[in-house]
């Protein structure tokens, strides 16, 4: 069953159909939500609140505008950025982000111990880099990259034009580029 259809039913009252949605969702959802914030609890309580405010905002929700997706990845951003707002200071965040140990990916079973490290090292350097962009600059790349969003999606996301989200886009990944090469990651 597709999401529109899934929405329409929870709309007529079957709660089932919102259930399915988080189901299909959530990990996405806590994913953006863990890596704006960087902090596990936070990023839980966060994509509660995400899908608590879909179930309350659905019938805002307009299938002509974009997908469900989208729109539920597009409060769950602002949330964020909202939370990100609270904060008492962004250094404190950004020190708080570097000593949280992080979760890492899998490594891929055709690699060599060696190269399975380095490959989480990498890995965490990267995370470590984007904790220290600018939070809009991060959340661009993690719509761009993590979410598969177009710039198109993402200006709407953040209701920015699409001149700025191109602009935080290259000055991110500017940014990524230039500490990985100071480190000989790339």
């Amino acid at each position: 069953m597709d999401e529109i259809e899934l929405v329409r039913r929870c709309l007529e009252g079957e709660n089932w159909a919102f259930d399915e949605l988080v189901r299909r969702y959530r990990d996405r959802v806590y994913g953006m939500a863990f890596h704006l914030l960087g902090d596990r609890d936070l990023a839980e309580d966060l994509a509660q609140e995400a899908f608590l405010r879909a179930f309350e905002r659905l019938t805002m929700f307009d299938p002509s505008k974009g997908s469900f997706s989208t729109w539920l990845m597009t409060l769950t951003t602002r949330l964020c950025l909202n939370a990100l707002k609270k904060r008492t200071s962004e250094q404190q965040w950004i020190s708080e982000q570097l000593d949280d140990s992080f979760e890492l990916a899998e490594a891929s079973e055709n690699l060599t111990p060696e190269e399975e490290w380095w490959a989480m090292e990498r890995r965490a350097f990267v995370r470590r880099v984007l904790s220290t962009l600018h939070p809009m600059q991060r959340a661009v790349l993690l719509l761009r990259y993590g979410e598969e969003m177009s710039i198109h999606e993402i200006a709407q996301t953040l209701q920015v034009p699409v001149g700025t989200v191109k602009a935080w886009l290259f000055r991110g990944r500017e940014a990524l580029r230039r500490k990985l090469k100071e480190v000989g990651l790339l």
